[in-house]
């Protein structure tokens, strides 16, 4: 992510502060990361990629409110992570770039799994965005539509041209 605008406007969105935990899911090198360190009370940053660990560890050693996890975030027990760095005056706050290859299943275990999370802000591939925030009966609609709109209000915040990245990728992103 090379567009400071679009960090920006997830940080405005997910409406951090300093009392509040963050999970942020496969932080990459870190260029979200640390507006959130900057905003918000705790960070727990899971990263599946081993060759990632070692450069956020260095490039955020100095924080004493980062955490980082090198692990799947399916595999995470993360209402035992909760409970771990949590408490009751602490806001649960998932903001994160998804990885466009598991969007769903990521998004899916975060509903289902009734953890105790008061906002998920997350940058999706637009088509997915597209059928995430669609109205059910919708043209676009489909399972996840249904689900989302079972647990959760989903919508738009901002759309990301694909030349915000570098590497570019082939797809648009939307933050939702």
């Amino acid at each position: 992510m090379i567009n400071d605008e679009i960090i920006e406007k997830i940080i405005s969105a997910s409406q951090i502060n300093k009392e509040d935990l963050v999970i942020e899911i496969g932080p990459g090198l870190g260029t979200l990361t640390l507006k959130l360190l900057e905003n918000a009370g705790k960070v727990i940053a899971i990263e599946l990629d081993t060759n990632m660990i070692k450069i956020l560890k260095d490039r955020f050693n100095l924080y004493d409110n980062f955490i980082i996890l090198n692990e799947d975030v399916l595999k995470v027990d993360l209402k035992e992570l909760i409970s771990k760095y949590s408490n009751k005056e602490r806001k649960v706050k998932v903001v994160a770039n998804l990885p466009y290859y598991i969007t769903t299943p990521i998004i899916m275990k975060l509903l289902e799994d009734k953890i105790n999370i008061d906002s998920i802000t997350v940058m999706v591939q637009k088509e997915v965005a597209d059928r995430i925030t669609a109205i059910p009966g919708d043209k676009l609609s489909g399972a996840i539509t249904y689900s989302v709109n079972y647990y959760a209000e989903a919508n738009n915040i901002a759309f990301v041209d694909k030349n915000s990245f570098m590497p570019v990728p082939e797809v648009d992103s939307e933050v939702i």
